[in-house]
């Protein structure tokens, strides 16, 4: 009884061996369409018996698809030579078909790959198609930018983000794990028009993913950064929410001190939550490296001037000066608290007695020069007054200096009205 049954699992252990394809994997590979074959593989990949029966499957996918390639690429071979031998007959070829199929070629193949390496029965991984795979289908997904570009022109934006987030996506795919991935030129600028694309369909998630690659080229690093910002800003619509973007911001701006962007972006943040105390301690971390930027001078003179201390505010509008003399804006704001430093001196001067003195405006009329010669710079850097309205402190200057009629003639010649 005992020889019975182990001949019997002999047999069992035989036929097991010799057993051949699902009848589900056979009736996959024998689809010579794409689209019945994919078909086939979505609506039975649950019946297929293992992971190397899935693994052919998608391999079948990947052949169909590149079939379709490499027909359209021998029609646009021929009718390159034909064009340039002048004979021969030029032949229309399937270009979204192409693209399409190239797309499909490496999504398949990923999830070929993906089963490929998975353990059998017995525990062992016996790769089959990976290394054909990767070595087919490597320099080809270049074709993928290509198809990018052909949807943007075809104004699908959606599609152009499509095939050029596989491309970027496929640099780190597995499949391609013994190609020179670290070599791909273009991977980072693909990375920032898959995120404008990105954008440009209000997905903001993925806005922030390709940016963070595309930050990689100093070439991009500024544009994407700033993309990066728009993406973030465009999700604030409480409280709550503008406090993690500021902390988010924190973080960039820990790892990158020098990113103006993201210092920026968070002065704004902070000025706009009326986070002043947050607003100085950044302030303050940046002078300690940086004793001379502009950006900290300048806004905190312009808080100075709202709030009134003007001494303050001409102090720190002088040291921002310093680093950028030609600054149209700043210039109209120091003239402008100068002017009203004067003004102020002028009235304690004036007293009760409504006059002021010879000796005190002798003291006092330095000042306001000080307030005119900056006014009238900032008149020479911005004529049209597209960046500050010098026009009206500079008249008040004139009258102050001049009287009414001479400030009246200064200030046509000067174009202040």
């Amino acid at each position: 009884m005992k020889k019975i049954l182990i001949a019997a699992l002999m047999v069992a252990n035989a036929a097991s061996a010799m057993a051949g394809d699902s009848d589900a994997l056979k009736a996959i590979l024998k689809a010579k369409d794409y689209t019945e074959a994919k078909s086939l593989v979505t609506s039975s990949l649950g019946s297929l018996a293992n992971s190397e029966e899935k693994a052919k499957a998608y391999n079948h996918l990947v052949d169909l698809a590149m079939d379709k390639v490499g027909a359209v690429l021998g029609v646009m071979s021929s009718n390159a030579m034909a064009e340039q031998t002048g004979s021969g007959k030029v032949e229309a070829y399937d270009t979204l078909g192409f693209y399409q199929s190239m797309l499909n070629a490496v999504i398949d193949a990923a999830e070929c790959d993906k089963y490929d390496n998975m353990p059998n029965e017995k525990g062992k991984v016996k790769v089959k198609f990976h290394k054909p795979n990767s070595d087919r289908l490597w320099n080809m997904r270049a074709h993928l930018i290509n198809g990018g570009i052909f949807f943007q022109e075809k104004g699908d934006l959606a599609k152009a983000y499509k095939f050029l987030s596989t491309y970027v996506d496929s640099n780190q795919y597995p499949l391609f794990s013994e190609q020179n991935t670290a070599g791909d030129e273009n991977l980072t600028n693909m990375a920032y028009y898959a995120a404008v694309f990105a954008y440009q369909n209000q997905d903001m998630a993925n806005v922030e993913k390709y940016c963070d690659i595309a930050m990689k080229d100093p070439e991009k690093s500024s544009d994407a950064m700033s993309l990066k910002m728009a993406a973030l800003q465009s999700n604030l619509h409480t409280k709550a929410d503008s406090l993690a973007f500021a902390e988010k911001l924190e973080g960039i701006y820990a790892n990158d001190p020098n990113n103006e962007v993201v210092f920026g972006m968070l002065i704004t943040t902070y000025s706009n939550l009326g986070e002043n105390a947050k607003m100085e301690s950044l302030f303050d971390r940046k002078l300690a490296t940086d004793p001379n930027n502009f950006t900290v001078w300048a806004v905190r003179g312009q808080n100075a001037m709202i709030a009134q201390n003007l001494e303050e505010a001409i102090t720190d509008f002088k040291k921002a000066l310093a680093t950028q003399p030609n600054n149209a804006q700043v210039r109209t704001y120091l003239g402008a608290c100068l002017l009203d430093r004067a003004a102020q001196a002028e009235d304690r001067a004036a007293g009760r007695t409504g006059r002021v003195s010879p000796q005190a405006m002798e003291q006092i009329r330095p000042i306001f020069e000080e307030a005119r010669e900056n006014l009238e710079m900032a008149k020479q850097l911005d004529p049209n007054r597209e960046q500050a309205n010098w026009a009206y402190p500079l008249y008040r200057c004139y009258y102050s200096l001049y009287g009414e009629d001479d400030a009246r003639t200064k200030a046509a010649e000067a174009d202040t009205h």
